[in-house]
């Protein structure tokens, strides 16, 4: 035998005996998760628990409905929670307060009363809904002190529901009654609150301006000095700043003093809303708009991320809002839509949540996606161990600053299947925080414009330690009240805090020379030496070591083709990308928004930059490797009893335009990755089926075989 032939076979006996298969479970069964103990987050039934949560918004009249079928629907669909409306608007229970109105349609019994009893009895969970934005018109006309006020100098009445005001006494004190009355009637587990804080607009749009109550006037200007205003000027007027700053303390302080109320009255209730002020959950919504040209597909991505990266002290409760519009509340938005957002739910570690709205389960015009919310949360019922405990394990954190720009690098790092976490900058430096910043490889400040000064000191301590940041537009430049100071003032950066603002104008451009192809990334930059950039730019200036590269060419000839051309006395000494030595860290500045520019457009070329920055710059290693499409969406979530981890997949195909279709298979996704532990199996939850897997140094790497709606490469370790 040849000697070639021996050593072919003596590699091939090498590569197998790395090969581990699975010792257990069997193709197309499902696998014995018996033995798993995940553990709890804490000693709450909310909390990094795996949760399945229906809302109802009850119209009045289903308050004959048929009770009994009702809950059937809830148990056929393996829900956890129930969150119905109990009171506010309309009292689905038999109130004995005069200001609260009854539902008309309730003419005898307890909807409310039966439904938490028959719920009850099937495990289920019940959270109680509560509107207090609104009052009957009838309740209304008595209580004028009540109201909110335009800047018009009238009260809004939509469709005989009147606006009240945070400032007045219905929310003030009035609440208070109706809450005590509903807690001490039912055994709720939880209670929920719609539309809260300052509410100046109607269900169809329309804006009415700041409220000129004398409640309001009274506590602005017995809180600031100054009258109230009509309407808001620039962002450093010191009325507006003033009138934003009140409308956030007021608003906590309400949020908390409801909050402590419920604890008084109820010990063990599970408060939420849209806020993280005296709440144990935040809400959020994934939701459709019949208006909007194009829905954020990482909605839900965002929504539950923004919660788990940020507190170890709040659970995030999105809900996948099932119609297509307000005005469009008896049809379901895109089924393969909805099935996205649950999907970002369920694979980012975080509960699962519904609403529908008009009807029930049962009686909702708009069923088609019914029989797929029965299947995801019948999978999710199944392997309910794996989603409890549960933490991302991601070595890269984006900063929540302005929307559009963090949104845009969220889609380019999901597209790159960077795993990342989002934190809240409120919480940066606190106790709150599930992880510390020193866990993380690197930071990402998405256009964080508005730090105060223990943010500052605590991101500049951060890259002197030895971490890498990547900040993008005009990040540091306002202080914690929205007050722009026009100075940069993160000194980890490297530039001089003064700069010069460059208004975004048609045909502005990055040049990119050979010396910054070197820098950056020879390769990645071989076939273009410009870049578009419409967007506002800071022209500033680097400061000691800090290097600069591509330059600001603004504003260039465009027309008729003839026209079309710039000369290199146009090309400034402004760069269009910033890299600093700081202590032992490292910074790269991108003083534009490059993240906005992604949102909108997903071009290449800022997709190139802002990974050679990552990689190239600040060789921030990925931890999963996959030749999987950008259009697969990854998660990677371990255990935090030790007891399993696993990669999430989510196939985001099928969309084109405004349509949403089902997603198109794809095959062979490999995946390698380093796991917390040493790890014995790996099985595919979806397909139910054991895959091998190689084992390369501190590595495995193994192979998805198809691709369908999505998949969960679960790892069983020794």
């Amino acid at each position: 035998m040849k000697k070639s032939v021996i050593y072919i076979i003596i590699i091939f006996s090498l590569i197998m005996t790395s090969c581990h298969q699975s010792d257990s479970g069997t193709d197309g069964k499902a696998i014995d998760l018996s033995s798993i103990d995940p553990g709890n987050y804490d000693d709450t039934w909310w909390n990094r628990q795996p949760y399945r949560l229906v809302q109802t918004n009850l119209p009045e009249i289903e308050a004959m409905m048929d009770r009994k079928a009702y809950v059937q629907s809830m148990v056929d669909a393996n829900v956890t929670i129930v969150l119905l409306n109990v009171g506010g608007i309309v009292a689905n229970y038999p109130t004995n307060l005069p200001f609260h109105y009854r539902n008309p349609y309730l003419k005898d019994g307890d909807l409310v009363g039966d439904l938490v009893k028959g719920l009850h009895d099937k495990g289920i969970k019940v959270i109680a809904r509560f509107d207090f934005s609104k009052i009957n018109e009838t309740l209304a006309a008595r209580k004028p002190d009540w109201l909110y006020v335009s800047a018009a100098g009238k009260n809004v009445n939509y469709n005989g529901q009147v606006h009240t005001c945070i400032n007045g006494g219905y929310q003030q004190e009035y609440v208070f009654d109706i809450l005590t009355e509903a807690l001490s009637a039912y055994p709720f587990d939880g209670i929920f609150f719609n539309m809260i804080g300052y509410t100046t607009s109607d269900y169809s749009g329309n804006q009415y301006g700041i409220c000129q109550c004398d409640n309001c006037k009274h506590r602005f200007k017995e809180m600031t000095g100054f009258d109230l205003p009509a309407t808001l000027g620039d962002a450093n007027d010191p009325v507006t700043l003033a009138y934003n700053n009140f409308k956030r303390i007021t608003s906590e302080e309400l949020f908390n003093k409801i909050g402590k109320h419920i604890k008084t009255v109820s010990p063990s209730i599970m408060i939420n809303t849209y806020t993280d002020a005296g709440v144990d959950m935040i809400a959020s919504e994934s939701n459709s708009e019949f208006t909007r040209p194009n829905e954020w597909n990482y909605s839900a991505t965002d929504n539950v991320k923004s919660v788990l990266g940020s507190y170890k002290d709040r659970s995030p409760g999105n809900l996948l809002i099932y119609f297509q519009a307000i005005g469009y509340r008896h049809v379901g938005t895109s089924p393969n839509l909805a099935r996205v957002w649950m999907l970002e739910n369920m694979l980012h570690g975080a509960p699962l949540g519904f609403v529908v709205t008009g009807g029930t389960l049962v009686t909702y015009e708009d069923r088609i996606f019914i029989p797929e919310l029965n299947h995801y949360y019948g999978f999710h019922k199944k392997h309910e161990k794996l989603f409890t405990n549960v933490q991302s394990v991601g070595k890269v954190a984006v900063i929540r600053g302005s929307r559009s720009e963090y949104q845009g690098i969220m889609k380019l790092l999901t597209e790159e299947h960077v795993m990342y976490d989002i934190i809240e900058p409120a919480v940066i430096g606190t106790e709150r925080m599930p992880r510390k910043l020193e866990e993380y490889d690197a930071l990402i400040l998405a256009e964080l414009t508005n730090m105060d000064e223990n943010l500052i000191e605590t991101i500049d301590a951060y890259v002197r330690a030895g971490g890498k940041i990547i900040t993008t537009g005009f990040t540091s430049t306002g202080n914690e009240l929205g007050k722009q100071l026009n100075t940069i003032r993160l000194k980890s950066l490297g530039v001089h805090p003064n700069y010069e603002r460059f208004t975004r104008e048609n045909s502005t451009y990055l040049k990119i020379s050979d010396s910054d192809k070197q820098a950056l990334g020879q390769n990645e930059f071989k076939d273009f030496s410009i870049m578009l950039m419409y967007s506002d730019f800071l022209k500033c200036k680097p400061a000691g070591n800090a290097a600069g590269y591509l330059r600001l060419l603004p504003a260039t000839m465009f027309g008729p083709p003839e026209k079309c051309y710039f000369t290199e006395d146009q090309i400034t000494d402004f760069p269009g990308i910033i890299v600093n030595s700081y202590g032992e860290g490292k910074s790269v500045f991108i003083p534009w928004r490059i993240g906005e520019q992604y949102r909108a457009k997903g071009h290449y070329m800022h997709r190139t930059l802002f990974m050679a920055a990552l990689r190239n710059v600040l060789q921030v290693e990925p931890t999963i490797r996959t030749n999987a499409s950008p259009l697969v969406e990854m998660s990677h979530l371990a255990n935090l009893n030790g007891q399993f981890e696993w990669v999430g997949l989510i196939n985001h195909t099928g969309e084109i335009g405004g349509s949403y279709l089902a997603p198109v298979p794809m095959y062979d996704i490999n995946i390698r990755f380093k796991p917390a532990r040493p790890v014995k199996q790996i099985y595919l939850l979806n397909s139910s089926q054991s895959v091998s897997f190689r084992q390369q140094g501190d590595r495995i790497e193994c192979t998805v075989p198809k691709l369908d709606d999505f998949e969960m490469a679960l790892c069983l370790y020794e």
